[in-house]
């Protein structure tokens, strides 16, 4: 059996997580205040929360694909069958609203400029400096990276990430499917791409300026399902889950910025934006916002015939002008004016993020010529950019 973990929320003692009987059972401290949840789906009680899987927000801080390798790889002889055990080995690295240890490990910074100007095998060296303290989602190869802002004279977390041969110049791709939804006025992360196109790096948006956590939830958490089923429900749920937790005051905001992401979602044919990849942000439970938009990229780059992560009236397919319009209007409570001028300002982004595009490639192809894939991935984007 496993011991468990002590679970912190805001340096404050909130409860107790632990594995018994293959049920993983929470139990909050008997004087845990309202303000002491672990999660907007767990409010602070006295009887406890018990699943047969690790209850979602504790999922939630777990690696998946090839950051869980790397650690299974190193780690084997000490981890345990179970994701406590998993936990377990990477909770001193949890630094968030939630932690599992009250001190932070000392981690030795890095400066942007390395991760922008970096040298060959640069990532390589992040994973074995910054694989333990990297609970990140996602089946990308990422690490969370300490980044020394030298105007600002303070540490700041950066996701770090790079890509394979499976699926090439993937960097390049997230970078200018972020620069779109920038351009259409949608809530961004600062994010940047390294000189070689090796590494797009985003600054955690859950950390104020002041040092602050934000809590932060995912879609699959506050569906309180597992990230097994990431896959599974439909942007309607979505929309309708965001009517629940988010904020009366944030609402609106809230609804139109989901609505442009979905229009972009599906303009860009983003066939990897599941559950996992929508989240809120919050300072307590009455004050809910939806996330800046995260991990967005057209996967039909590199799979021709990718389908949507989840349905959309019914089905997987990409849907055009009129169906987004009604469904902005009858799941994002939008006018149907409004869903218009959303529409728009989304189309008028794609179009100058069209533009920037093509200057990179006409200087590219005039001054060194554009290596095949970057070639290919770039005329990729511009087609669904400029259709």
């Amino acid at each position: 059996m496993n011991s468990g973990l002590e679970t912190w929320v805001e340096q404050r003692f909130a409860g107790h997580l632990r594995c018994e009987q293959d049920h993983f059972i929470f139990r909050y401290q008997e004087s845990a205040a309202p303000a002491d949840f672990v999660s907007l789906t767990m409010p602070v009680r006295l009887r406890d929360y018990t699943h047969n899987k690790l209850h979602p927000i504790f999922e939630m801080h777990l690696p998946e694909g090839y950051l869980l390798s790397v650690v299974q790889r190193h780690f084997a002889k000490v981890l345990g069958s179970d994701e406590l055990s998993l936990l377990t080995l990477l909770a001193p690295g949890v630094q968030g609203r939630i932690q599992y240890r009250k001190t932070a490990p000392v981690l030795e910074p890095l400066s942007l400029d390395a991760l922008l100007h970096p040298e060959q095998g640069l990532f390589d060296e992040l994973v074995q400096r910054f694989a333990l303290f990297s609970p990140v989602s996602g089946v990308q190869p990422k690490v969370l990276a300490k980044v020394l802002d030298k105007a600002a004279l303070r540490l700041r977390d950066y996701i770090v990430k790079a890509w394979g041969s499976e699926y090439p110049q993937l960097a390049l791709n997230e970078y200018w499917c972020m620069r779109v939804h920038q351009l259409a006025n949608i809530p961004t992360p600062e994010f940047h791409l390294s000189d070689d196109g090796a590494l797009f790096i985003t600054r955690r948006f859950d950390i104020l300026e002041n040092g602050e956590y934000l809590g932060f939830e995912d879609l699959c958490v506050l569906q309180a399902k597992s990230r097994g089923d990431k896959y599974e429900g439909s942007y309607e749920q979505l929309a309708k889950t965001l009517h629940r937790f988010v904020s009366p005051p944030h609402k609106v905001d809230s609804l139109q910025q989901f609505f442009k992401m979905i229009v972009l979602c599906q303009r860009l044919q983003n066939g990897d934006a599941h559950l996992k990849n929508f989240g809120v942000l919050y300072h307590n439970a009455n004050h809910v916002w939806l996330a800046p938009a995260y991990d967005i990229v057209s996967t039909t780059a590199y799979i021709k015939n990718d389908v949507s992560a989840l349905t959309l009236m019914g089905s997987r397919k990409w849907w055009g002008k009129k169906p987004l319009l009604d469904f902005g209007v009858q799941h994002c409570a939008l006018t149907p004016k409004q869903a218009e001028a959303l529409y728009l300002e989304c189309e008028q982004a794609m179009r100058a993020t069209a533009k920037e595009v093509q200057q990179q490639i006409e200087q590219e192809t005039t001054h060194e010529g554009l290596e095949s894939e970057k070639l290919r991935v770039l005329g990729h984007l511009l087609a669904l950019l400029s259709g």
